[in-house]
This record gives C-alpha cells, sequence and structure tokens, in this order.
C-alpha cells in the first residue's frame, strides 16, 4: 500500500553556525577563522532533510515559534524537500542552537544551547499522520525522550528507526522499541558493556529485531537482522574527507529512504555509506552544512564508479528503480 510519506521525522532540529579553522587551538589562544555558515542541523532534521534532498517524501514534526530560529529552520527544511506542515506553533518552542568548529581534517565539535527545545509528545502525532508513513524516524541525545511516540507507532504498526545517542536509561527504552536500530559505537558500547562494535552490535541484536546497525565512521558498520543474526561488518567508501558533521545523520536519512521503498537492509547500508561519503567530501570543500547533502543522482553516480559485478547489476538496478520512483511522487 502507497503511503503519502516514506519517513516521518520527530526529534531534535537546530541552527548551526559553523566556523572553518586549520586546526583545533590549544586553551587560551587565538585563532583565524577561514569561513563561516549558517546551516540546519540535529539529528532527526538533517536525516529528514537527506531524505527529502535524495528525492523521498519526507515530514518533520516539531514544536517551533516565531523566534528567528524557527523560521530559519523551516525555510531550510522545505528547501530541502521536507513538508513542514504538521510542525506545531509553540511560542516558547525552537530549534537548537549550535555553534560546530570544523579542522583543516574535517573533524569536528560542537558546542549546543538546547533551551528553546521542546518534545513533541504522543498525543502531537494523531494516528493518522504516524500511519501515513512507511518509516518513523526518531532520535535522542537528552530528556526528556520520545518514547511515548514510540510506543504508539509501535501500536500502529509503523516501523520505526531510532537514532539514539543519548546515554540514558529511557534512551534503552526507546532502542527497544526500535524495529531499526541504527546508533554509532559510542553508544553501543555504553549500552552493552561491549566496547568492541561486533560484539556490541550482537549484544543490541537479541531483541530480534528486524535490523541493528552500529557505525563506527570512517571503519564502517556492523549489523546483524532478524532472518541474519550473525554480525556482518560492511567498509565505509574511502575518500578524502573535507567535514564529517553530520555525516551519521544522512547515513541515517539515506538508510530509512532505502529501506521504506522496500530495499533490503543489505543494500541500503551501501547506499547509505555512499550518501555519507558524498556528504563528507562536501564536493571537494565547495559545499557547507546540508547544502553537501547529496541527490540521488550523484549517490548513483558514486556508486557506479565503485562497485563491481555482481553488486553492480543487482544494487544500481534497483535504485534506478527508486529514482524512477521518486520521479513519479514529484
Amino acid at each position: 500500500m502507497n503511503k503519502p510519506y516514506d519517513v516521518l521525522g520527530a526529534g531534535i532540529a537546530a541552527v548551526d553556525d559553523l566556523c572553518y579553522v586549520s586546526a583545533f587551538p590549544q586553551v587560551d589562544c587565538k585563532i583565524p577563522v577561514h569561513s563561516s555558515i549558517r546551516q540546519g542541523g540535529g539529528p532527526a532534521c538533517t536525516a529528514i532533510a537527506t531524505v527529502g534532498t535524495l528525492g523521498g517524501r519526507a515530514a518533520y514534526v516539531a514544536r517551533f515559534g516565531d523566534n528567528e530560529l524557527s523560521k530559519y529552520i523551516r525555510s531550510a527544511l522545505e528547501s530541502h524537500g521536507a513538508d513542514i506542515s504538521h510542525i506545531l506553533h509553540d511560542p516558547a518552542g525552537g530549534p537548537y542552537h549550535s555553534f560546530i568548529v570544523v579542522d583543516g581534517l574535517g573533524h569536528r565539535n560542537v558546542f549546543y544551547d538546547p533551551a528553546l527545545y521542546r518534545v513533541v509528545g504522543a498525543n502531537d502525532l494523531p494516528d493518522s499522520l504516524i500511519q501515513s508513513a512507511a518509516m518513523i524516524l526518531l532520535d535522542h541525545i537528552t530528556e526528556p525522550s520520545l518514547e511515548a511516540v514510540a510506543v504508539k507507532a509501535h501500536k500502529l504498526g509503523v516501523p520505526i528507526l531510532g537514532d539514539i545517542e543519548g546515554q540514558t536509561e529511557s534512551s534503552k527504552s526507546l532502542a527497544e522499541l526500535s524495529d531499526y536500530l541504527v546508533v554509532p559505537k559510542a553508544f553501543a558500547a555504553w549500552a552493552s558493556d561491549a566496547p568492541d562494535p561486533r560484539n556490541s552490535c550482537a549484544f543490541l541484536a537479541r531483541t530480534q529485531r528486524r535490523a541493528t546497525v552500529v557505525t563506527a565512521g570512517a571503519e564502517g558498520c556492523y549489523l546483524s537482522t532478524k532472518t541474519a543474526p550473525g554480525v556482518r561488518h560492511f567498509p565505509a567508501f574511502e575518500v578524502d574527507a573535507f567535514d564529517t558533521n553530520g555525516c551519521g545523520d544522512t547515513f541515517h536519512g539515506a538508510f530509512a529512504l532505502a529501506v521504506a521503498r522496500g530495499l533490503a537492509v543489505e543494500e541500503a547500508i551501501p547506499f547509505a555509506s555512499a550518501a555519507a561519503a558524498l556528504k563528507a567530501i562536501a564536493g571537494g570543500g565547495k559545499h557547507r552544512g546540508w547544502e553537501a547533502i547529496p541527490t540521488l543522482d550523484e549517490v548513483i553516480q558514486f556508486l557506479q564508479a565503485r562497485f563491481r559485478q555482481p553488486e553492480r547489476v543487482s544494487l544500481l538496478g534497483k535504485l534506478e528503480g527508486l529514482r524512477d520512483t521518486a520521479q513519479s511522487t514529484k
């Protein structure tokens, strides 16, 4: 059954003020900033912007007011193809405000102010809205969590992708409710008390959810599925990274879109990895923030140059079909 949305996202939005420096300084130093830019950010918000940029049908739910930051992030989401009609008006609400310093190697430090953030509750997402999506993507960094929304989606039978970083007791509950758990190795190590990502993936996969993915940056990711519980490693694509900020969120969005459109998890991972790699390349340093999120055509071209037979025939053929589907829904 076709649904109006591929992915519905709820969670943290941020307005990111990024500045680029040659190297991170020692304390009490003064260094020049080479360039700076304002962009959209936040885990769920960036993932939804990725879905929209890739040609997917994306929608986002949050509590925003009429302040400058709220106006900015609405406009940024809309410009990347996301439906913002479900954002709730909350005079006191708004996105995080983040200050991000990126060095010459593409590494970043994030300083964020969550003062305006208001979590959405289960009553903020009507049954009909949740059921309008093939998948719902929920994130978690700090309390309060979106556990109540996850419980509602779970009861309605809508698959949940959990993007969880925060190391709290409620994050474990949200992980339990996630049909597709895609988490960084730091969270996986904390939740499992197993520092090796292969072992932590195996631990988290004991719930028999549809898929458990532990991401490990340039190392790639580790996967266990309900139908193939043995942990498998998928290496990352080797690229010259310009800016790694938002790469994980780009991975989440691309992965969610691929699964929502019917690709197998094993096919969604290289697709998402390619999208994250292109985000890191940032057009050879020509793009910043969300402007570096790749299009579907760019991801397909990247994979065409990297893949060998028979992967090229099977996966690339399905991605061409995904492109046709995306074009037909616009």
